[in-house]
Parts: C-alpha cells; structure tokens; sequence
C-alpha cells in the first residue's frame, strides 16, 4: 500500500509488520527520532515485544509498504534487531526483553539461569584468553563433565569475538551436546537461536542451528517445528542461489 503520513498512532499496538519498499518513515521514543527506508521494517521492536509504540509513526513522503510475516523475514528481522540494538538502547523499548524464543518473547534471562546453573555444579568459567586462538583451545580442551562451563565460555567467545564466524560453529556444536548429554532443550535452543541472532550473515550457519531447531521442536510435538522447516526451506532456497 501507498501512503503518506501517521502509520500508526501514538499508544496503538501494532498487530501487523510493514516493510518499507521505498520511502521514508520516522520513529520517534523519548523525543529523538529514527529514519527508517528501503528494507526497513516499521515499529519493529513495537511489533515484536507487542508493546504500544510510544509517539506517531509517520510517512514523511508518498512511502510504499508491504505487509511481511515473521517466518519469510526471520533471517531478515534478526540483522535488523542486530543493528538496531545500539539505537534502540538509547531509547524507551527495553532492548533486554527482547529473547528470541520464537518471537514469544520470555521474561527469563539466559545469562542468570547459566550463572545459575555454574553455582550449582560449581564450575567456575574463568576468564577467555585474550587471543582467539588460545581461546578456541580452552573451550575445545573441556571434557563433558564440564559441559555447562563450556557453554558459559562459548558465550563469552562470542561476546569477545563477535565477527569471528568459529563462534556460531562452536554453538551449534556446544547445543547438540547440551542436548543429547543433559537432556536441557531450553539451553540448546536458546544456544541455536545465537546463531540466528549473531550470524544472520552466515547462511550456512544459520541453516544448521534451523535445521536442529525443527528437529527438537518435533521431537517435543511443538508445532512450532513447521515454522522452523518453512525457514530451512527458504534458506536452502538462498544458498542455492534461487530468487
């Protein structure tokens, strides 16, 4: 659809996701605002956390938007969510809330439960080495008595090496153990759904953490696995290169 001026009023909840086609649409929290254009999603985060957004957002010109769902523009959201962090910390949507659980969002915070859960068996993560090399062979060195430590370092590899794409390798494979050694499918999926949110650059990568994803959504009878399985579709469909 075209049209120039309020998209949505301030204090509605979006209950649909446009993607800007051309155009230029503005967001405003806390009095600053946000341009937003081409491939852009409108009231993104509003969208997601279902949450009113806080002033007018408004096409400045004539704007063509398109109505999207979630699972075609999966990979596409997470990069968005991905940049738009440091903006959207500046402002009033709480950035915190935002777990990727299926865009389900949870109260719970995963880096508590696996401080948590470390208290518990009392292992101690310690700190990564300062070179990526060095680190790569600490966190490969941990025997499967010391899984949960292990998943602790990997996280903090990625935090410490974000650009560094053996980070979304030793997630995929620290989930996959999680899973079969202690059973925990709440740590192996949110482990699995870094990957989509840290990688979304990395198609290969993100097949992969997809493609387990449907797997234990199914193994639970969570339905959730066909939304998964139309994902890994679309995905194969860009590796190979498919328009």
């Amino acid at each position: 659809m075209r049209l120039e001026g309020t998209i949505f009023k301030a204090g509605e909840v979006p209950k649909r996701l446009f993607k800007i086609v051309f155009g230029t649409v503005r967001e405003t929290r806390r009095k600053t605002y946000h341009d937003l254009t081409n491939g852009d999603f409108v009231a993104l985060f509003e969208y997601l956390l279902q949450i009113p957004v806080e002033e007018d957002i408004v096409a400045l010109e004539e704007t063509e938007l398109v109505e999207v769902s979630w699972e075609d523009e999966y990979l596409n959201i997470l990069g968005k969510v991905y940049d738009l962090r440091e903006i959207i910390s500046q402002t009033s949507v709480d950035v915190e809330r935002i777990v990727l659980d299926d865009f389900q969002f949870e109260e719970t915070n995963f880096d508590e439960y696996l401080d948590q859960v470390e208290a518990l068996l009392t292992l101690s993560a310690g700190e990564l080495p300062d070179d990526k090399d060095d680190a790569v062979k600490l966190i490969e060195s941990l025997e499967e008595d010391r899984l949960i430590t292990k998943v602790n370092l990997v996280k903090k590899f990625v935090e410490k090496f974000p650009n560094e794409e053996i980070g979304a390798k030793m997630l995929i494979e620290t989930a996959a153990k999680v899973y079969i050694v202690l059973g925990d499918k709440y740590i192996s999926k949110a482990l699995l759904k870094k990957v989509l949110f840290l990688f979304p650059d990395s198609p290969s990568y993100c097949l992969e953490a997809v493609k387990t994803l449907e797997s234990i959504y199914k193994e639970e009878g969570n339905i959730m696995w066909r939304k998964y399985g139309k994902i890994a579709k679309l995905l194969e469909a860009k590796l190979r290169g498919d328009n």
